[in-house]
């Protein structure tokens, strides 16, 4: 039998759309405070939010007369007719918010118009709406939910504990408030202030509240801007040092709303590239501003999807804004405190040196030979008399074998002067050379995966294979390359289709012939694009023939290999890692305890 649902029974149905928890309901809170206007907003829980959330602003406040109507069902300000919903430019707009709140939940709205100075208070106590009265606040809002789905045990179950719902509220409360550095957030759990974010002049200053918290320094983030037909674009991103092993810290916000986006979030790591490793993602807060009629919000009713007529457009430019304003950074070794060094036995309680560094001494076994600086100093005084001259010209002559070498290995590369003095491989992986006052390491593994990669990038020299390569493939992979069969191609990969799912391979680039199962393998799973076939595939080609770690070359090919990477544009592998670590004299001094 077919009946109508009771209405008390059908608004919490209805209600079960919006709210889920108390993140639901702050942000609901937070879109009415922000446009009400307000410059400063305060958000108090306990309980995890669950037995109290209040959302207390000095915005416009709302009129006793709209408060009548306010809590009722599709009841809002926001919009007017149908075309409102093709332009909409405030966070709410839906009608449902408060309606919902009420049903599931004792809702208390005290507010003050700014327009009639009138205070007034209206409460819904789980679908029960009782009498306003002639009460309120000096300024603006408190908007209060309480007691959480006490009506509705089920739901209530499924809730977690009270600080993992703290968490998720404050965590919601930091994703508004990025987006609106104009607005002063505060945030109390328990009685305990836990965040206070000022009003900000610029986005970056909002964003690095949250980038500094966890340990990101304002010299490793940039702010690009840029600005098409009908939108402009807004990234706070850090650079290639700054990275994590998820995208969750690659947040999206349309026109000031958080929204969930991966299409946007894919553009923001093919705008990367090859600055971060593979498996690594970027730090960075994407602000897009697109004209109302582009942007349709009313697809779900927490709002966090959003369909952009746009999309291709804004896509490329958060690519190309992004390859062009995210630099590479070489990382640096740190300097390491001389004490860290010293002997255990010579320092004070609480770790720190009991004298001067110079006049400790390192720890060393006791067979071992060395002398400590004391030592050394008085046999120099006892013995030799001249050993400052000696000194001297044993410096000099150090200096000229240094000119010599550093002359014997300079090249002209596309007509830059590049001197270097090599001087050794570490560990059969590192190769170390002195550039212009520092020591630089190099990764000959990755540095010799892209010099290989770059020369197959120009040349792709083709051999036509006297037996081809069978390959067998699954419905989907042959698929693909029914499409697509064209870009390998291009990449010297010839591939002719026998069969349902059988393939054979005709002829390969030369530099393919050592590593034919690799390559099969990769035919076989790989389902990308033009673009990425060809990085990826002659990604793989060059790590399986680049010198790998333990390796040991000779001087004059570790030479050549420092040549070439000097002449690099990045110094950066296929796979996007960093191959170059730099130590300058000063660093090293500082570590070794130096202060002349």
């Amino acid at each position: 039998m077919i009946r109508l649902l009771e209405p008390r029974l059908a608004s919490r149905i209805a209600a079960g759309e919006v709210i889920e928890r108390p993140q639901s309901i702050l942000r609901e809170f937070l879109d009415n405070s922000l446009d009400a206007g307000a410059t400063e907003i305060r958000v108090e829980i306990e309980g995890g939010g669950v037995d109290r959330l209040s959302v207390i602003d000095n915005g416009i406040g709302i009129s006793r007369e709209d408060l009548e109507v306010l809590g009722n069902r599709h009841a809002t300000s926001k919009i007017h007719d149908e075309d409102d919903l093709y332009s909409i430019t405030t966070l709410g707009f839906r009608g449902e918010a408060l309606y919902s709140i009420g049903a599931v939940s004792r809702l208390s709205i005290k507010t003050r118009s700014a327009e009639t100075g009138e205070a007034s208070t209206l409460v819904i106590d789980n679908g029960q709406r009782e009498p306003i009265i002639s009460s309120g606040p000096d300024k603006g809002t408190i908007a209060t939910a309480e007691n959480l789905f006490s009506d509705i045990p089920a739901r209530r179950a499924f809730l977690k504990r009270a600080q993992t719902e703290a968490q998720m509220v404050r965590a919601l409360l930091v994703s508004k408030a990025l987006a609106f550095p104009s607005v002063r957030f505060s945030f109390v759990s328990d009685g305990a202030l836990r965040l206070d974010w000022p009003a900000a002049e610029t986005l970056k200053e909002r964003v690095m509240m949250l980038y500094r918290s966890e340990g990101i320094a304002d010299a490793d983030v940039e702010a690009l801007h840029t600005e098409g037909e009908g939108f402009s674009i807004d990234i706070i991103a850090g650079n290639s040092s700054v990275k994590r092993s998820d995208r969750k810290e690659i947040r999206v916000y349309v026109n000031n709303r958080p929204v969930d986006d991966y299409p946007i979030q894919q553009a923001v790591t093919y705008g990367y590239g090859e600055l971060l490793p593979g498996g690594s993602f970027p730090y960075a807060a994407v602000f897009i501003h697109d004209s109302p009629e582009l942007a349709d919000f009313n697809i779900h009713p927490a709002k966090r999807e959003v369909k952009l007529r746009n999309k291709a457009e804004i896509h490329h430019a958060i690519t190309t804004l992004l390859q062009s304003g995210i630099k590479r950074k070489i990382p640096r070794i740190e300097p390491i405190q001389p004490e860290f060094y010293l002997d255990s036995a010579r320092r004070t309680e609480n770790g720190r040196p009991a004298q001067p560094y110079h006049q400790q001494s390192y720890h060393r076994p006791a067979s071992s030979g060395f002398s400590t600086a004391g030592e050394r100093s008085q046999s120099y005084t006892e013995t030799d008399k001249a050993w400052l001259e000696k000194a001297k010209a044993l410096k000099e002559r150090r200096m000229e074998a240094k000119a010599e070498a550093t002359e014997a290995v300079e090249e002209k590369i596309d007509g830059v002067r590049i001197p270097f003095r090599y001087i050794g491989q570490a560990f059969n992986l590192f190769l170390i050379a002195e550039i212009d006052g520092e020591l630089v390491f190099i990764d000959q593994h990755a540095a010799h995966e892209r010099i290989l990669y770059n020369e197959l990038i120009k040349q792709k020299s083709v051999q036509k294979l006297l037996v081809p390569i069978h390959i067998e493939t699954d419905s989907i992979s042959s698929a693909f390359l029914d499409r697509h069969s064209h870009v390998y191609t291009k990449l010297g990969i010839m591939l002719a289709k026998r069969d349902d799912g059988e393939w054979e391979i005709t002829s390969l680039p030369a530099a393919c012939r050592p590593i034919e199962t690799e390559i099969v393998d990769f035919i076989e799973s790989s389902r990308l694009d033009e673009s990425e076939l060809e990085a990826k595939l002659f990604a793989v080609i060059a790590c399986r023939a680049a010198i790998k770690a333990g390796d040991s070359i000779d001087r004059w090919s570790a030479e050549s290999l420092i040549e070439k990477v000097l002449a690099l544009d990045e110094p950066a592998c296929p796979h996007g890692r960093t191959f170059i670590i730099k130590l300058s004299e000063r660093d090293l001094r500082l570590m070794a305890g130096r202060t002349d």
